[in-house]
């Protein structure tokens, strides 16, 4: 069970959705408002996305798990802008028709914040990544 989950379906067909996430650097065209620079260091498992935040901050994040064009997740590694640490997130990916149902959850331990003041923080976050996938296509 997930401290904070966002189902959504993506009109866009599950190997699609798959492909963007795996592309790891798409977050600084659907949060322009939020992220001044982003940088991915390597591909696949293991890769790390920087992305540096408008306001200030720095969140690096690894890329742990890619499974069967199904399960997608990562951890941060280093947070300096964010009120929580021990942050995992996993995305998992079901076929709907020619669409995707899409799920991202995510365990972390607040810090700085209570958890009721982080939960809606990432539920905004999570629901505005997965609305935003088509866009990307």
């Amino acid at each position: 069970m997930y401290k904070v989950t966002v189902e959504r379906t993506v009109n866009l067909p599950r190997k699609q959705v798959f492909e963007l996430l795996m592309q790891f650097g798409g977050l600084e065209k659907l949060l322009p408002d939020m992220i001044e620079s982003l940088e991915v260091t390597g591909s696949g498992l293991g890769a790390l996305r920087t992305v540096k935040l408008k306001g200030g901050g720095t969140v690096i994040e690894r890329l742990d798990v890619a499974y069967d064009e199904r399960v997608f997740g990562y951890t941060i590694t280093f947070n300096d802008a964010m009120p929580f640490e021990n942050y995992c997130a996993v995305v998992t990916l079901e076929d709907a028709g020619d669409k995707t149902l899409a799920r991202w959850g995510s365990n972390w331990d607040a810090k700085g914040a209570s958890e009721d003041e982080i939960k809606p923080m990432l539920n905004d976050l999570y629901g505005a990544l997965l609305d935003g996938l088509p866009k990307l296509a």
